[in-house]
């Protein structure tokens, strides 16, 4: 499913397994990169024979290299930046291949240095163990993870089904300590069910491979047992690949763009709206704040184009999108290279995406949701009628 070749991803901030911020996967760099040499960089290759030669620990040439990489990437001061070791990024590309990764269950995003848990999935060691949301990690095992990437934390989460890790976690003031069981964990992109006997709900749970597809095959059996609007449920979804974000919207739009950019030394790109929309049926989006990335993606094109309401609280904010650039042995490197529009041409970028209707009670957004969605319902024949 991955490969060198420019595949794009809008993930959240959150990651479960290795699925990590935003990203783009573009084309790797290669020798045959103009900037293959650079006389400038000849300086590296002294401070790796000072060191080497003179340094009081004997460093392993393995060991400058990821240090030099990871200098680099800090140089550029971007929050969403990371090295992933080949292990890390082979990983990464199966979990987002299988849908399925060994560990706990946990989506997990860097807030100020933290390492926030911004969701539990359902039925795992973690929820099973009273894991919350908003939790944060402070140490896997003995070792702290103050100072760790993202990534590296999520490593040494994951492991072997049947073994063990031990998290502890700080919980407001209080300190808390958790020892799990990994196991194989499946995270469906979509469920879905009857609400009464018209509101077709679909939870959307990740944008991973073949969400869109889901999404498309809910609406039409929903729609067969009666449904006469939806509402999509994006609340606590960081993220996935772009191109579900896109076919997730086709889902609901008739045509149309639905996200677009401009890169550096590169044209505009937009994002339209592929097939056509399996409905034309009301529409809700229910989203809050840990709704991120391609979940604002959706939901933002869904509020441009006029096409339903969107529920809930502000959503998190991740406009901006990130490039994974394979290297030659195994690795691969990410940072941010633009920030993404939506259809009316703004950037969400810090500020999220305002719902329609405003409902800060978690316990009160689905049945307003629902309360939304029928006043729809009851108004659409009226409107059909002209």
């Amino acid at each position: 499913m991955f490969s060198t070749t420019s595949q794009r991803i809008v993930a959240g901030v959150a990651v479960a397994g290795l699925l990590g911020a935003s990203f783009l996967f573009g084309y790797g760099v290669g020798r045959s990169s103009p900037h293959a040499h650079d006389p400038r960089y000849d300086v590296l290759d002294e401070v790796r024979e000072v060191v080497t030669a003179s340094a009081i620990k004997d460093p392993q040439d393995r060991e400058l290299l990821h240090g030099a990489i990871r200098g680099m990437l800090g140089a550029l001061e971007d929050p969403y930046v990371a090295y992933l070791d080949p292990e890390s990024y082979r990983s990464f590309n199966e979990d987002y291949a299988k849908g399925q990764y060994s560990g706990v269950g946990l989506w997990l995003t860097e807030d100020e240095g933290d390492m926030k848990i911004i969701s539990v999935l359902e039925g795992t060691p973690a929820s099973e163990a009273g894991v919350q949301s908003s939790d944060i990690i402070t140490a896997v095992g003995s070792k702290k993870v103050e100072g760790l990437a993202l990534e590296t934390v999520v490593r040494r989460i994951q492991g072997r089904a049947g073994t063990k890790v031990r998290l502890k976690i700080l919980r407001g003031e209080e300190k808390l300590e958790f020892t799990l069981v990994r196991r194989n964990i499946d995270y469906p992109a979509v469920k879905s069910r009857l609400l009464g006997s018209r509101t077709g709900v679909i939870e959307l749970v990740s944008f991973a491979g073949g969400a869109g597809k889901q999404v498309r095959e809910a609406v039409r059996s929903l729609t067969k047992k009666g449904a006469k609007g939806f509402v999509l449920d994006l609340r606590g979804n960081p993220g996935g690949l772009v191109s579900e974000s896109v076919e997730v919207a086709s889902v609901f739009l008739d045509g149309g763009k639905v996200l677009s950019h401009r890169q550096r030394g590169r044209g505009a790109v937009e994002y339209a709206t592929r097939g056509q929309p399996e409905t034309k049926l009301p529409l809700v989006v229910l989203v809050d704040e840990r709704s991120a990335s391609a979940s604002e993606v959706v939901a933002a094109a869904i509020q441009d184009r006029g096409r339903g309401i969107i529920v809930g609280t502000k959503t998190y904010g991740k406009g901006s999108i990130q490039e994974v650039f394979p290297l030659e042995d195994g690795s691969a490197v990410k940072f941010t290279i633009v920030h993404y529009l939506t259809p009316s041409g703004r950037s969400i970028e810090g500020k999220g995406v305002v719902p329609d209707v405003d409902v800060p009670s978690k316990g009160d957004q689905l049945s307003r949701a629902e309360e939304v969605l029928l006043g729809f319902i009851a108004e659409a024949p009226r409107k059909d009628t002209g």
